[in-house]
């Protein structure tokens, strides 16, 4: 196989290595929009276009259904590069190469799992091909026995003999094994409405079979088959997908559905929601993690929730409740304890460090942006024992659900559950986009913003208060730079300043993973 310019860039995926992406093109590596796609997606990673056997430049003979033979390409050009070091992030096909694509992601049982597929035009219902060769060939195929067909590769002429064989394969082709593509993938599928080789009804029909929540369809007003007016638009589709933005906008239409239900369900407690629901997959063997949701839960201050609020939070078996909040806080907004409830006072700062006056110039420091959140959070972290080891504690010895909180259910709140996630292996992006979650619930009280304004002085505005009171994803992984700069690992963290030994750590992570082989979906 021939070797494409490679294009060199660099993912923007924190603490993972710089992956490799494979292009199939039906035609050759060249053409129609892949080298433009290549240029788009060198902000984001190394890309690698190569054409099967007998396609392009590559030796070997082109074959009509020679399935096995794309998948013995593919599994040859990922092996290679595998052996290189390279992560394989992502595999991007075209028409044929889409359906060989997503049957090497639905059938080789890849270790680790390639988190990313990208189908372009891809058929479905493959007795439709029929239609596209004509019925003059389908007459000749019947009386024959085969047809020649021609078709143009890389500025030449080709003849390709399809005896009744070939094409009772091609049909025969099972593309709704695609249902065994496990659950974390990411997929997106790409068509043309205006696509006359392959009608939309397939992409749709398609979309049925791949019912995974990670599955996004975008379909290109107006386009052909080829995308042939529209090379700079299917590719901005594309590389934006795997954009920061791209990311974080498919975490939230999966995410935000399941959050609204939970952010209103407890009467009387504003910002309540369960953190989890999480995969992580490993890149070393053929197993994925899962963070459990209904285990974890996080709040606003839980001191007035109503009779109704009170019965869910019993139904979710929450037992256990870890406030943050300050005795000063919680003698000024209130505490609640029931029967079957216990509060556990942990909080983050001493009284002393709590005082009107500490919290003027705490909260000054927030109006720093960016860097005063992030220096912050920081000053959360020489407390550490005394709030978080009491949570450890729990998540080892009862493995029982639990809600943690402060007043705004954010900072402090917001700090101890990036902390679990990381050590669940968690990506940063998603502790990033979890936390700024609470910016969209509405959880800022107006008793809140005139505490704070006269605690920091008249001239601070309402803007700048609920700019305080606020969440931004750059807060937190900016607090997560500053965090690995002082303390590396989160195993360092919690070995150097908690004493813990691995075996207890890995206590934790067991409490709150499910760990299992990649799951896949059976016919």
């Amino acid at each position: 196989m021939s070797e494409a310019n490679k294009t060199v860039g660099s993912l923007t995926t924190i603490r993972v290595p710089v992956p490799d992406t494979l292009f199939h093109l039906a035609g050759h590596k060249n053409y129609l929009f892949q080298p433009i796609l290549a240029n788009a997606l060198a902000s984001y990673m190394d890309t690698f276009r190569f054409d099967f056997r007998g396609n392009g430049e590559s030796e070997g003979q082109m074959g009509y259904s020679n399935w096995a033979d794309d998948q013995a390409d593919l599994k040859a050009v990922i092996s290679h590069f595998e052996r290189q070091g390279y992560y394989i992030y992502a595999l991007i096909g075209h028409s044929r190469g889409a359906i060989s694509c997503l049957n090497y992601a639905a059938l080789s049982k890849h270790v680790p799992l390639i988190p990313y597929i990208v189908s372009l035009s891809s058929r479905f219902h493959m007795a439709d091909v029929r239609r596209k060769h004509g019925p003059e060939l389908m007459v000749h195929l019947e009386q024959q026995g085969h047809f020649d067909w021609h078709a143009r590769a890389a500025g030449k002429e080709i003849t390709l003999r399809v005896t009744q064989q070939h094409f009772d394969d091609f049909l025969n082709f099972d593309t709704a094994a695609v249902a065994h593509i496990p659950s974390m993938t990411n997929i997106l599928l790409i068509h043309g409405s205006e696509d006359d080789v392959v009608p939309v009804k397939d992409i749709c029909e398609l979309q049925t079979h791949l019912s995974h929540a990670r599955t996004a369809l975008h379909i290109i007003t107006n386009a052909d088959h080829n995308y042939r007016k529209q090379y700079d638009e299917v590719s901005q589709v594309v590389s934006h997908y795997f954009s920061a933005e791209g990311r974080k906008a498919e975490w939230s239409r999966r995410i935000l559905p399941n959050w609204k239900a939970w952010v209103h369900a407890v009467g009387g407690v504003l910002n309540f929601r369960t953190v989890g629901d999480v995969w992580i997959p490993s890149a070393v063997d053929g197993t994925v993690s899962y963070l459990r949701p209904g285990i974890i839960y996080r709040c606003a201050d839980i001191s007035k929730p109503t009779p109704e609020g009170i019965k869910v939070l019993e139904t979710l078996n929450i037992r256990d409740v870890f406030d943050l909040r300050s005795n000063n806080e919680a003698e000024r907004r209130g505490t609640f304890e029931s029967e079957n409830i216990k509060r556990h006072h942990t909080p983050v700062f001493a009284d002393v460090d709590y005082s009107p006056a500490q919290i003027a110039l705490r909260f000054t420091m927030y109006l720093g942006g960016t860097e005063g959140f992030a220096r912050a959070y920081m000053s959360m972290m020489p407390n550490i024992a005394q709030f978080f080891s009491p949570i450890l504690e729990h998540i080892v010895k009862k493995r029982t659900p639990f809600i943690v909180h402060c007043t705004a259910g954010k900072d402090r709140t917001g700090i101890v559950c990036a902390l679990l996630q990381m050590i669940c292996g968690v990506s940063e992006e998603e502790i990033a986009w979890e936390y700024e979650l609470t910016s969209r619930c509405m959880a800022i009280k107006e008793e809140d913003v005139r505490f704070l304004k006269n605690a920091m002085g008249e001239d601070t505005t309402d803007a700048q208060v609920r700019g305080v009171l606020s969440t931004k994803e750059v807060y937190m992984l900016r607090f997560l730079e500053e965090f690995h700069a002082k303390y590396g690992t989160v195993n360092d963290f919690l070995m150097n300043e908690l004493g813990m030994a691995m075996e207890q750590i890995k206590e934790v992570r067991d409490a709150l993973l499910v760990t299992i082989p990649v799951p896949r979906a059976v016919l």
